[in-house]
């Protein structure tokens, strides 16, 4: 058997998605970001999330993240019905990190905690057509009575047409 078949076999059979009660929510922001980011990756979210693709990953964000996608959802349904021939806004590119083709790998670090916030650098890397670039962006984490919750994501990208502010203020406007 091809030995990167057998690695993914086993690197599969024994997952199996994060229950998101919560109960489970984590009191440490670096894993709350680890558990973020396996399961963005696992549900293959890149552009807005549908209803039901955000909908596993609501309970880990704060209530501020939350409303924003909400309202970024309402304003792309409303514009596919009044433009059913044109691209709606955020469809194309990955909102959750700097690069619109979107990582392959992210490596969340260490956490820095100040109060009831936190920031926690992720290393994300791509290859393509022989060529890698690597960046790192920074999630934002709030201290809950429930534990860590996202609460946006600061776009750090340092090439030209990367994503720039942070995940929130590019929901809050709709891109031309």
């Amino acid at each position: 058997m091809n030995l990167r078949i057998l690695i993914t076999l086993l690197c599969f059979s024994s997952y199996s998605p994060i229950d998101l009660g919560a109960g489970d929510i984590p009191a440490d922001p670096k894993e709350a970001a680890e558990v973020f980011y396996t399961e963005l990756r696992r549900l293959g979210l890149h552009s807005l999330p549908t209803v039901e693709g955000w909908a596993p990953l609501a309970p880990r964000a704060t209530e501020e993240l939350s409303s924003a996608i909400t309202r970024a959802q309402k304003e792309q349904a409303e514009f596919k019905k009044k433009s059913p021939d044109e691209k709606p806004p955020w469809v194309d590119g990955d909102l959750f990190s700097s690069l619109f083709e979107g990582p392959q790998t992210s490596i969340v670090g260490p956490a820095t905690v100040t109060g009831d916030s936190a920031e926690v650098a992720v290393t994300c890397t791509r290859t393509e057509g022989g060529d890698t670039i690597q960046w790192t962006d920074f999630l934002i984490l709030k201290k809950t009575a429930k534990g860590w919750l996202i609460d946006d994501l600061r776009y750090g990208g340092k090439w030209d047409f990367a994503a720039t502010g942070t995940l929130r203020q590019s929901l809050a406007t709709s891109p031309e």
